[in-house]
């Protein structure tokens, strides 16, 4: 890293291919990251239309995928770094090439009904119970009120 990148706050996220690899896996499979750390993973000072093949190459290597497809060349850009056997990548593969497999399937099937989508939608079912217990309790309210006037 050169002093004028410290300098301007960046810091390397990873320091190895591997270290990405994990920090992917560790997230679920699917993680953001700076184009800028991509640059610094490969050693290049640039992100030229070669290098950026290169991290492509190095991503595809590592069984990782990126969207977009075409890794932008701007080092302050983010990209979607996802495991290519995941089941993002299955969706994504399905939505790139118009896949009807049944990976894609499954995938699409395990987002739609996750766990994470039932407790939102229990969630949301507790909320409109307790706002209808706060509107009775205002409604007694109220009526207190008036018969400690009256």
């Amino acid at each position: 890293m050169t002093q004028s990148e410290t300098e301007e706050g960046y810091e390397a996220a990873y320091e190895t291919w591997q270290e990405l690899d994990a920090d992917v896996r560790a997230n679920g499979g699917v993680r953001r990251v700076s184009m800028w750390d991509l640059r610094y993973l490969s050693g290049y000072q640039r992100l030229k239309v070669n290098v950026v093949a290169t991290i492509s190459a190095e991503l595809a290597n590592m069984g990782l995928g990126h969207l977009p497809a075409e890794l932008p060349r701007n080092q302050n850009h983010y990209v979607v770094v996802y495991k290519i056997g995941s089941e993002a990548g299955a969706v994504i593969n399905a939505v790139r090439n118009g896949s009807s497999s049944e990976e894609a399937e499954r995938a699409l099937r395990k987002l739609n009904t996750s766990d994470t989508i039932q407790v939102d939608r229990e969630n949301e079912a507790k909320l409109e119970e307790l706002a209808a217990k706060v509107d009775e309790l205002e409604a007694l309210l109220k009526g207190f009120r008036e018969v400690l006037q009256a």
